[in-house]
């Protein structure tokens, strides 16, 4: 019997035939699921369960690691997209639309371009700090919480400004050990099990790339390790035994000579404590003297350059030496003599051309209660850096390090005690006299050494390297008058001078220092290191002896940095006045704000942020006050509008604080009529939001589709 239909079911039925004449009605049963209710609860309590597991991830390992694992996540974008895809299709499966539809075409096209504004604000928007005190200009700001490899190319016989390449980095907030099982799931952590999985969706940066400097160039960069938080690990001391083969002579009550073997001595070298003293950044060793005045040095080599320096630099003698001795510079691979006795009579003009190095020495200050030795050494280019050589300290030697000139100063201490009437009986010459034994870590991690007679290298090369426990036993110098018989008692790799690098955990409460290690080849020489990321300061600092490396090859030098991301604003802002006011009777702000003009260089090549004579104001661009609750725009001649927001402050300083002198040069600035009393310097955020508008309209669609949808229902 057939089925009879109802009248309602009739009228559905006519509907759905009318509709089919309509080509939208042909979609298929995989669109209508797209479209359906069902998919969207289930998008929508999706995206809720991993909000509130990211609100959860974010309140024990920071904003960086939700964003990483789950906001900046592709799948998650994904969900946003299907969600999107899904209030599309339910609009359109609607169609022809009527009367009644109107609230909601109305609230679900608000939603869609809500989404589409949010989408060009991760694309295209821009979140950054810029700090500036009084009377200075700022261009650049920084973005925090990102990262890049920042590259100072110098070619040392051209002139012109260095190229800077710089690689934006995706490196997250975990450290690239962690991406293994093992490493994650056995520490105690809390969501390890979630998160592993879900970190490994989000986007790193990893691999090989070449710098773009020039086509014919080969500079190759591989990124091999990651450490998102990292500390330094005191290393124990060096320790060394020394035997030497002659003996101690000593005169008897009776007048007779007797001589006694030497016994074994025991030295230690602490790095640490050379790297700890203020202001010797540079020191990288540490030395001791022995019970007969031989001397016992250990440094660490932070270059090839510099361990081949220390492998081959040698003293020629003959002509290449005066009185004083004579210095080595190591350039480029090869290595290049220089009379002292040629160079220390040079006046404040003179330069002296060493050999066909292209190099020159120049500004030369000498000692020769010392001796010592200061000069400058200048390339092709006129690029200049200053050195200091010690004949027997060779941790103090500063070196040229910008560009990759390592020197080693050579003197004979008995001729100068002979032919020098003034320095005959000289202390510190007989203990130059003495044997001299060396030992630098290289960057291979392994021992090298030399030994010193005091006129000549009668030994050099690597440790021996002893399997198991047993320890480091050789003779150096056999059958010589300088041999001795060494024991390396204990000797700790490290990566910096007295540390090691080891890896911390991720979390909100640590001091994140990121260190990036790298592999660099440069004209053929490949080198391997750790550089530690640059952490922006309120006083600009110039880089830590970690936070910089420098990469040699033909008479060329590569400066790598890993600094925060900046951009270029289109122009700058002049911080003129910070102003600050506190609660009656007490010290706590209640409001502060930034008196500050919008303003642009006159000479572009001039990037003095003090130099107020080469910018000038820009069009509607004076006197723009900022406060907490009163942002400030401004659209440069090109890119994107920001918007400005009082952020923080410090100071103010006054003149006992050594933040005034550094900030503040005593000059009167144009808008004001007497010296400074004090300094202030003020963090400004810059913020640039693309899809502002398009989230402002679809919230006010969905509110008005809203409003209507329960208009309607009462009506």
């Amino acid at each position: 019997m057939s089925e009879i239909e109802t009248p309602s079911e009739q009228n559905r039925s006519d509907r759905r035939q009318k509709g089919s004449d309509v080509p939208l009605a042909c979609l298929t049963a995989p669109f209508r699921f797209v479209g359906s209710l069902t998919l969207g609860i289930f998008l929508l309590s999706m995206l809720l369960v991993l909000m509130a597991v990211g609100t959860f991830v974010e309140a024990e390992y920071g904003a960086a690691a939700s964003q990483f694992v789950i906001y900046a996540n592709p799948w998650f974008h994904g969900l946003i997209a299907l969600l999107a895809l899904n209030i599309a299709f339910s609009v359109l499966l609607r169609f022809p639309w009527g009367w009644r539809h109107t609230p909601f075409l109305i609230a679900h096209t608000g939603i869609l371009l809500l989404l589409f504004g949010c989408y060009l604000t991760w694309k295209q928007g821009v979140e950054a700090q810029i700090t500036l005190p009084e009377g200075t200009v700022g261009t650049v700001a920084v973005k925090p919480d990102r990262q890049q490899l920042e590259f100072a190319y110098l070619v040392h016989n051209s002139v012109g400004v260095p190229q800077t390449p710089r690689f934006p980095l995706l490196l997250g907030p975990f450290s690239w050990q962690d991406y293994q099982y093992d490493n994650w799931i056995k520490d105690n952590r809390r969501y390890k099990t979630l998160l592993w999985y879900a970190m490994h969706f989000g986007s790193r940066t990893m691999g090989e790339y070449r710098v773009p400097v020039n086509n014919d160039d080969d500079i190759t960069i591989d990124i091999l390790d990651y450490y998102a938080n990292s500390t330094l690990e005191p290393v124990p001391p060096f320790d060394v035994r020394v035997q030497w083969n002659k003996t101690v002579q000593t005169v008897t009550e009776l007048g007779e000579t007797k001589e006694t073997p030497r016994d074994w001595e025991s030295m230690r070298l602490d790095l640490r404590s050379r790297h700890s003293m203020p202001g010797l950044s540079d020191i990288r060793g540490a030395s001791a003297t022995m019970s007969q005045g031989e001397r016992i040095s250990y440094s660490l080599a932070m270059s090839l350059e510099e361990l081949t320096a220390f492998q081959k630099s040698r003293p020629q003698g003959g002509n290449h030496a005066g009185l004083w001795g004579e210095i080595v510079l190591y350039y480029g691979g090869n290595h290049y003599s220089v009379n002292v006795d040629h160079i220390i009579n040079l006046t404040e003009n003179q330069r002296f051309a060493v050999g066909d190095s292209g190099l020159q020495i120049g500004n030369v200050l000498f000692r020769d209660r010392g001796p010592i030795i200061n000069f400058s050494v200048f390339t092709q280019s006129g690029k200049s850096e200053p050195m200091t050589l010690f004949p027997d300290n060779l941790e103090m030697n500063l070196q040229a390090r910008q560009l990759g000139i390592f020197g080693s100063y050579w003197i004979d201490p008995q001729r100068i005690m002979r032919e020098s009437l003034d320095h005959a009986d000289h202390p510190m010459l007989q203990r130059m006299a003495m044997q001299r034994l060396d030992f630098m870590q290289g960057t291979d991690k392994k021992l090298y050494y030399r030994l010193w007679s005091g006129q000549k290298i009668v030994a050099d090369g690597v440790v021996p390297e002893q399997e198991g426990q047993r320890k480091p036993q050789f003779k150096v110098a056999e059958q010589t008058p300088d041999a001795a018989e060494i024991i390396i008692d204990r000797f700790v790799r490290q990566d910096v001078p007295g540390y090691r690098i080891v890896p911390a955990p991720t979390g909100r409460k640590q001091h994140n220092e990121q260190r990036l290690q790298l592999r660099v080849l440069l004209d053929g020489k490949e080198d391997t290191f750790w550089i530690r990321a640059v952490v922006p300061t309120i006083v600009p600092l110039p880089p830590e002896h970690d936070q910089i490396r420098y990469i040699y090859g033909n008479k060329r030098t590569l400066c790598v940095q890993l600094n925060s991301e900046t951009i270029d604003l289109g122009f700058g802002i002049l911080l003129k006045q910070f102003e600050k006011r506190t609660e009656p009777g007490t010290r706590m702000p209640s409001h502060f704000s930034s008196l500050v003009d919008y303003v642009e260089p006159i000479n572009p090549t001039d990037t003095d942020s003090r130099n107020l004579k080469n910018y000038r104001t820009l069009p509607e661009g004076e006197n723009i006050l900022i406060s907490m609750n009163r942002p400030g725009y401004f659209r440069g001649t090109a890119g994107p509008g920001y918007r400005i927001y009082q952020s923080s402050y410090t100071g103010p300083y006054y003149p006992d604080h050594p933040w005034f002198d550094a900030l503040y040069d005593g000059t009167i600035f144009p808008w004001e009529t007497r010296p400074r009393e004090s300094i202030a310097m003020s963090t400004l955020s810059v913020n640039a939001d693309p899809g502002r508008g398009w989230k402002y309209f679809g919230s006010l669609l969905l509110v008005l589709g809203a409003t209507l949808f329960v208009w309607r229902r009462h009506h």
